[in-house]
């Protein structure tokens, strides 16, 4: 009988253990889940303010583009580029746009002759622009044209492409953070008198973006 007791008593206390050990480890995942529910709360919520404050590829682009006008003695030029501007950062823009221009140029002989010659020439351009400090900025741009070229051997046209390689930089006028108004002030570095079209490597245009 009290070996039969002796068993009951085992068994009940091992059962209370089981069951006591059970809730226990129930209270603990209760008192766990809140706090992983929080800091999965927490990081959704960084998500969503990390995909609020992210620019959209589209929201870096600017349109507009640059004009410039010169006539001189010995030529001129009138100029037209539609442009996309990209803005990589705070610093740095890349753009590239199509380009038109209409020039005239009168060409030294030999017997003290000239010729002139007049076209259209029409291309694109690339560039790239970096902010020094406010509001001036640097610039490098290649504008491959197709052109007339004058051969002084047949005093006859040709239409060739002609690389321009510019150097330089500009001031900026923002007016918002999409948009501004500048002037530019470039060096043709591959500008050769016989084949280029400008009178001069000196390349002088201003433009706006919005």
């Amino acid at each position: 009988m009290n070996t039969m007791m002796r068993l009951i008593f085992m068994f009940g206390l091992i059962a209370t253990c089981s069951t006591f050990n059970q809730v226990l480890g129930q209270r603990k995942v209760e008192q766990i889940d809140p706090e992983k529910k929080e800091e999965e709360q927490k990081q959704k919520e960084e998500k969503e303010r990390s995909k609020a404050t992210e620019e959209k590829f589209t929201d870096k682009l600017s349109f507009g583009g640059n004009i410039a006008l010169w006539f001189g003695n010995t030529g001129g030029f009138f100029a037209a580029q539609p442009t996309v501007f990209y803005r990589f950062n705070d610093e740095t823009m890349f753009g590239t746009g199509v380009t038109y221009y209409y020039w005239e140029r009168t060409f030294a002989l030999s017997g003290n002759r000239t010729q002139k010659v007049s076209d259209n020439a029409y291309g694109l351009n690339l560039f790239a622009r970096r902010q020094l400090f406010e509001p001036l900025f640097l610039q490098a741009e290649y504008m491959p044209m197709n052109t007339s070229v004058y051969n002084f051997q047949t005093n006859e046209l040709s239409r060739q492409w002609v690389g321009s390689f510019l150097l330089g930089g500009g001031i900026n006028q923002p007016i918002s953070e999409r948009s501004g108004y500048y002037i530019v002030l470039l060096y043709d570095v591959l500008w050769d008198e016989n084949r280029s079209f400008m009178p001069s490597p000196i390349d002088i245009r201003t433009g706006f973006y919005f």
